[in-house]
């Protein structure tokens, strides 16, 4: 069993070290890093050729002849690896000790898994606890701990929006053979949720509920959670609707209900229209369900739905055609 880190990095001197020095600090030993950095002009080269020196047979450091940004790269890295397991890594978080082992049980224990994620703890710039209560799921809108097993992860990503972060994520290899390209956007539609689309589509995406990084959070961050501050960390009444925590019963709860998986639709629609992201399926699929919901809304309170949609169709809000 051949185990590999795809890591991506542009401008990552700052926690980079601690970063390599995380990975190679494994209860499980490593045996490839592949690096692919997207043109850095700090030293974050002078790093990565000084970690190569010292591990020549672990290391291979690819240097982009322009800038690929990140989904692009990770491509790049990941089809790069020739692991029978591929981790992947950003530049500035900490694996803890027990990352590859705790990862690689999951694996063992769900022989259809393709891929595993984990929570993570949340760190600062100086490598301090954010919060004890709060955890990266909490800040992705993933409230595990709340919804009904075993849980639809598919169903979780359509209506409710992406919950996996790709730093936590380790594939098979035979993900490669139907991954690329990356059918991604930049800024719009990343890696990660790639990932957890084509992954929890085939029902092989499996996680952990232990933190198994620490996920720093600091204002140089290519890509990431953001900050902590005015997020809400309780499940909405949306979200409670479809992870199936709670049902709705009264008109207000099919109006909350309707608007979102509207919201939904559209989201998919403008991206499909711009760039085939997503199979048609996934419309159709938020669609049948918004309408199976405005027709419950319409027996749940008839004068109140009539007023409503009259007010929709004045301002253009949620009309099919």
């Amino acid at each position: 069993m051949k185990l590999s880190v795809a890591l991506c990095t542009f401008n990552g001197e700052i926690f980079l070290k601690e970063q390599l020095d995380s990975i190679l600090n494994q209860s499980i030993n490593i045996d490839e890093i592949i690096v692919c950095d997207d043109q850095s002009t700090d030293n974050t080269k002078q790093i990565l050729e000084s970690y190569k020196k010292d591990n020549p047979d672990l290391f291979k450091i690819y240097y982009n002849e322009k800038n690929l940004r990140s989904n692009k790269n990770f491509e790049k890295a990941i089809k790069l690896t020739s692991g029978d397991y591929i981790f992947l890594s950003d530049q500035d978080d900490i694996w803890k000790e027990n990352k590859v082992e705790e990862t690689l049980a999951v694996f063992k224990k769900n022989k259809e898994a393709l891929g595993v994620f984990s929570n993570a703890d949340l760190i600062d710039e100086n490598g301090n606890l954010i919060s004890k209560k709060k955890s990266l799921w909490d800040s992705v809108h993933f409230f595990e701990e709340h919804i009904p097993k075993p849980i639809d992860l598919n169903k979780i990503l359509i209506f409710r929006g992406n919950f996996l972060t790709g730093a936590t994520l380790c594939i098979k290899k035979d993900v490669k053979e139907f991954c690329f390209p990356f059918r991604t956007i930049e800024k719009k539609f990343l890696h990660d949720e790639w990932f957890a689309y084509i992954l929890s589509k085939r029902k092989s995406l499996f996680y952990s509920t232990k933190k198994l990084i620490s996920y720093r959070l600091h204002s140089n961050q290519q890509i990431g959670v953001g900050t902590l501050n005015k997020r809400s960390f309780k499940p909405t009444k949306y979200y409670k609707f479809i992870s199936g925590i709670e049902k709705p019963k009264s008109f207000k709860d099919y109006k909350i209900l309707t608007r979102n998986l509207f919201n939904q639709y559209e989201k998919y629609k403008n991206l499909n229209s711009k760039h085939p992201v997503f199979a048609e399926d996934i419309e159709n699929k938020l669609l049948e369900t918004y309408l199976e919901a405005d027709i419950n809304m319409k027996k749940s309170n008839p004068i109140l739905y009539f007023f409503r949609k009259r007010k929709d169709k004045k301002k253009g809000k949620r009309q099919l055609n």
